[in-house]
């Protein structure tokens, strides 16, 4: 296991370059003018000569290879730099965008696998009932509904008419208290999960049955065990490792999902600082936002990849060789 978990974290350092040399390649790709973008978005009023003096402080006037190089020096100093718009740090900024993401996904990586597993485990083991129509149904609805679609039916519902929830922001002016951290992160948590949970309810219920249906399975019922045991011991590890590898390979998915919700939320994460440094051409903070996106995401499929060796033996003595 440690030898897996060795290679695991080595492969980790070509896919980050990888990762940041398509965005590189893809920014300097995309039409429009970073000067232009640090004025205000129009560079007509500034001379030629400002300009150039502008576009050499930032390092722009030199060639492609070495603004990657000179940035992937700086990051392996632990410099990421500083935004072109405000001049803030960089790494100030990505820690504050990092923390709200990771509470949303956290959270909705959570609810999503404590729903999908109760509801999927309730409709595999009661096949063709009408527990199983439903929650097939409601996974089917859940699957075919965009994010923006239901966030915004979920800010009219229970901001505008019911003024139940607030419909932006992580917390209050003026109130920075857990309940109203609570209270700001319901509707965004409540539409990632319901936009999300579809693939996983209908992947839980597929495994369910067809574990339900194997030979190991009958000949445990057949030694007497207790429903509990079948279930616990024998059930639930087997039926649940396919699905938390697709959670590890959809966990990208998940990632996207959170950062539209963040842009129709106003939720100060990841997604909503890369989208705003996309749009004003920040180059140095959209590399260290698809950086740490990256990152985000290969981490979420390591830790997919551990729990799959934790809960089959056999995976995990293969990976201790």
């Amino acid at each position: 296991m440690g030898h897996y978990l060795i290679i695991r974290m080595v492969g980790i350092v070509p896919q980050l370059f990888l990762i940041s040399l398509l965005a590189f390649a893809i920014m300097k790709a995309a039409p429009g003018d970073p000067v232009a973008a640090l004025v205000g978005g129009s560079a007509e009023f500034m001379s030629e000569a400002d300009h150039q003096r502008v576009a050499h402080n930032l390092g722009l006037d030199r060639s492609l290879i070495v603004q990657y190089g000179m940035w992937v020096n700086n990051v392996l100093q632990g410099d990421l730099g500083r935004s072109l718009k405000d001049g803030r740090e960089i790494r100030s900024m990505l820690f504050e965008g990092l923390a709200a993401t990771l509470i949303l996904v956290g959270c909705a990586w959570g609810v999503i696998a404590l729903m999908a597993v109760s509801a999927g485990y309730w409709a595999g083991s009661r096949r063709r009932s009408w527990v199983d129509y439903i929650v097939s149904a409601c996974a089917l609805v859940s699957f075919a509904t965009p994010t923006f679609w239901m966030g915004l039916i979920l800010i009219l519902v229970f901001s505008v008419e019911l003024d139940l929830f607030p419909s932006a922001g992580q917390t209050s002016l003026g109130d920075a208290s857990f309940v109203d951290q609570l209270q700001h992160l319901v509707l965004p948590l409540l539409t990632i999960v319901l936009t999300q949970i579809g693939p996983y309810i209908r992947l839980v219920r597929g495994s369910i049955q067809d574990t339900l249906l194997s030979d190991f399975m009958r000949a445990a019922r057949a030694r007497g065990l207790t429903k509990s045991t079948v279930v616990w011991r024998y059930l639930f590890p087997n039926a649940l490792t396919p699905c938390i590898t697709w959670a590890g390979f959809s966990f990208p998915l998940l990632v996207g999902g959170t950062f539209i919700v963040e842009w129709v939320f106003g939720w100060p994460g990841m997604g909503r600082l890369f989208l705003q440094a996309a749009m004003g051409r920040n180059y140095p903070l959209l590399m260290a936002a698809v950086l740490i996106t990256g990152l985000l995401v290969i981490a979420g499929n390591l830790f997919a990849d551990l729990l799959v060796a934790w809960l089959n033996p056999k995976l995990r003595r293969g990976y201790g060789r």
